[in-house]
């Protein structure tokens, strides 16, 4: 089924031009005689039955009031569509979305909150214009609960349909943003957005009021900034209803206000500073509250994890959340038109296979004796799986160089276009090789963010972390045999050089841990002090030597690589 949700569905005007409902009787009791008629239908024709429903039911011409009771009775049918739809969402690659079923569970969402809105809005205006006589008490009791329950269930779905639209890359529908900003303030300016909800309808979670649910919007949004994989943004997501009540929003500002919101704009929030013009009706974000609850969970002694957190917080996702709310997300270098092609290959494992002129890892260890690959950790699997490996399914797989067009650079990255179906190792916080010609060096970056576009291509960023790169490895415990693909890092800032490692994955090496660094036959202790960056894909840290004296070893290391880089083609070792 093709999507016929047009980019401008939440502002386009809304015709009602049906009088009765085809399938049924148009009243209560027909409809819902209708809908225990679908129990025995398949979820195909079940889905189909249920959406036209709703588009009928968007078009209908009633009072608000009986469509919302049609839309009350219907929704718990839709829900459970829908969470068939989008079972295991998170936990698909890009590549493997069925775009027909992802389509047809973005229609539901948007028609499901369009509806609500609408409904909010209609009810909102029947009570600003009419005066309401004592005889009418009742009438306009029901219209002021209707308007509580519809903006809430509204602003329910796009908490919804923005959740999946950050799991999909995909950009908010025009007119999406504004239309939540203005169910919120109505609340606000009527004093119900604090109301609770659950005292009227039954509710599954803990969001019991508009005031919760349109936080939450907005956390996701700010959470998210594309740099995250699918599987995170849901992590993220269900931590999202403990952390609201951590976040503050206030019509007023303050020194703690770190995110502005224009309500007559369609724009999320965004950073606050003191260019920003602003009205007697904007809204401000503070997140000071949650920024201290994430540094006391980094804290050794720290037990207060709620049962949530420790499902689905990794040591990533916590480094992400710290660094987004303690820095400045504001771009530090321009952007530059650059049209060209350049080549790229994912993955640590693949970049120490290049950098190491195509030598396979164990003979880059350069040992006198052979030794079992047997990861003592499961986030390594995948790497000593490869190693045991035929060597053509190395090659095909894990060390595939792809080409991939440039759209604009900066100083210190790259805003890509990849056409086609894309690899599973395109993701955010993947490591990666870069080379913009065959004669220039293979430079090392990670991708910081995806988004897809409306014509199902794929735009990523990639930073470059540095230019310098020396193959290597570590070893965890000298009691454990085993060793692990790292990559020494040299980085040259205002004349100072400093050195760190990219190590596998995001649980293996931590900071204030000792480890040891083998080059060819040499090994060394040393002892990692701060991480720089941690995805899941990789982590880099800053190190220093337990013996000053092996930091000569290393120097000299890094210098023969570089030199034995210039002098070699690596093109053509491979032929």
């Amino acid at each position: 089924m093709a999507t016929n949700i047009s980019s401008d569905f939440f502002t386009a005007p809304i015709e009602l031009s049906l009088d009765q409902l085809s399938f049924c009787d148009t009243t209560l009791k027909g409809f819902d005689k209708w809908l225990s008629s679908l129990s025995s239908i398949q979820l195909g024709d079940t889905s189909k039955a249920l959406f036209d429903a709703l588009e009928e039911i968007f078009f209908l011409k009633c009072v608000e009031t009986f469509r919302f009771e049609l839309m009350y009775i219907l929704h718990p049918y839709l829900e459970q569509v829908l969470g068939v739809l989008e079972k295991n969402l998170a936990h698909q690659d890009l590549a493997g979305h069925n775009e027909n079923v992802i389509d047809l569970a973005q229609q539901f969402r948007c028609y499901i909150a369009r509806i609500y809105s609408h409904i909010a809005f209609s009810t909102h205006n029947e009570l600003v214009d009419n005066e309401f006589s004592l005889f009418s008490f009742r009438h306009k009791k029901n219209l002021i609960k209707t308007r509580l329950l519809s903006s809430f269930l509204a602003l329910e779905q796009f908490s919804f349909l923005k959740y999946q639209q950050l799991v999909l890359y995909r950009n908010a529908f025009i007119g999406q943003w504004r239309t939540a900003h203005h169910l919120y303030n109505i609340a606000y300016e009527h004093k119900f957005d604090l109301d609770d909800i659950s005292q009227i309808i039954k509710m599954a979670q803990s969001l019991n009021c508009i005031c919760k649910v349109y936080k939450q919007i907005n956390l996701l949004d700010l959470l998210n900034t594309h740099q995250v994989r699918p599987i995170e943004i849901h992590a993220l997501y269900q931590c999202s209803f403990q952390w609201i009540d951590l976040i503050h929003l206030n019509s007023q500002e303050s020194a703690l206000s770190r995110y502005f919101l224009n309500i007559k704009k369609d724009f999320p929030p965004v950073l606050n500073n003191l260019h920003l013009n602003k009205t007697q009706q904007d809204f401000f974000i503070e997140t000071q509250g949650l920024l201290e609850h994430i540094n006391l969970i980094n804290l050794p002694q720290h037990r207060a994890l709620s049962k949530v957190e420790r499902a689905f917080l990794s040591p990533s996702l916590i480094f992400h959340v710290q660094n987004l709310l303690n820095n400045t997300p504001e771009r530090r270098y321009e952007r530059y038109t650059f049209s060209s092609t350049i080549q790229l290959t994912f993955g640590l494992q693949s970049a120490h296979y290049y950098l190491s002129h195509t030598q396979k890892f164990e003979d880059t260890l350069a040992l006198t004796t052979k030794i079992k690959f047997q990861a003592n950790s499961k986030l390594l699997s995948t790497w000593n799986s490869e190693v045991k490996t035929s060597q053509h399914s190395i090659v095909q797989e894990t060390k595939h160089i792809y080409s991939c067009k440039i759209l604009d650079i900066s100083i210190n990255g790259y805003r890509m276009r990849w056409q086609g179906s894309p690899p599973a190792q395109l993701r955010t916080g993947e490591f990666l090789l870069i080379q913009e010609n065959n004669k220039s060096p293979w430079r090392g970056g990670t991708v910081r963010w995806l988004k897809q576009m409306p014509n199902k291509h794929i735009e990523f960023g990639v930073e470059i972390l540095s230019q310098e790169l020396t193959p290597c490895a570590i070893q965890i415990s000298t009691h454990h045999k085993n060793y692990h693909p790292a990559l020494l890092m040299k980085n040259s800032i205002l004349n100072e050089i400093t050195l760190s490692l990219i190590v596998p994955g995001s649980q293996m090496c931590k900071e204030h841990q000792n480890v040891f660094l083998r080059i060819q036959q040499s090994q060394v202790k040393v002892y990692f002090t701060k991480a720089r960056m941690i995805s899941q894909s990789f982590t880099q840290l800053d190190f220093e030597f337990l013996n000053e004296e092996d930091s000569t070893i290393v120097n000299q290391f890094i210098e023969q690589h570089a030199e034995t880089i210039k002098k070699q083609d690596l093109w053509e070792s491979l032929k």
